[in-house]
């Protein structure tokens, strides 16, 4: 069973490492990026480690609007100031550790922080091949429109903006 622990620099050498293994390489965020987000949301940013500390799995989010979503791969300058949603930007599980519940034990452990935060719903962008993973966890995708579909194109083809309220109860088995 995995530990989880907060994010922390010396992590994201291992964090892009799992990245890397996950996405294809026109969707890969750089050291500066993760830095940029843990700087600002350090509570939201989470890992999962084995017995020897080895990262097997991480999940970066943060306080948002309820507006677009973030563009990919852009550092922030701040969150905004409010902020009623919790951003689930990533969450991904190295391949030696997939199957083995990280992602779940990751994203109920973020989830109850971002409830603990008073943050009212959760919202992603959720990748085409990862739509019925989210929708297992209740979210739903967000009718688009002309100035979403045009911030999606930047998270590649078939992505999916995807919300859900933070006080329903998730899946048993997601």
């Amino acid at each position: 069973m995995p530990s989880i622990r907060p994010l922390r620099p010396a992590d994201i050498p291992a964090v892009l490492d799992i990245q890397a293994a996950n996405y294809p390489a026109d969707l890969l965020e750089d050291h500066a990026f993760y830095a940029n987000r843990l700087e600002l949301a350090p509570e939201h940013c989470w890992v999962a480690t084995d017995a020897e500390d080895r990262l097997r799995g991480y999940l970066i989010a943060y306080p948002w609007d309820d507006g677009l979503p973030p563009v990919l791969g852009a550092p922030l300058k701040q969150l905004p100031g409010a902020a009623s949603t919790w951003f689930l930007h990533d969450c991904a599980v190295h391949p030696e550790a997939q199957g083995q519940g990280v992602a779940g034990r990751l994203y109920r452990h973020a989830k109850g922080q971002a409830r603990r935060a008073r943050l009212r719903q959760g919202r992603l962008v959720s990748l085409s091949n990862a739509i019925g993973y989210w929708q297992r966890h209740h979210y739903q995708p967000v009718p688009a429109d002309a100035a979403l579909k045009a911030k999606l194109a930047g998270y590649g083809a078939g992505a999916c903006l995807m919300q859900r309220p933070l006080d329903t109860p998730d899946a048993e088995h997601a």
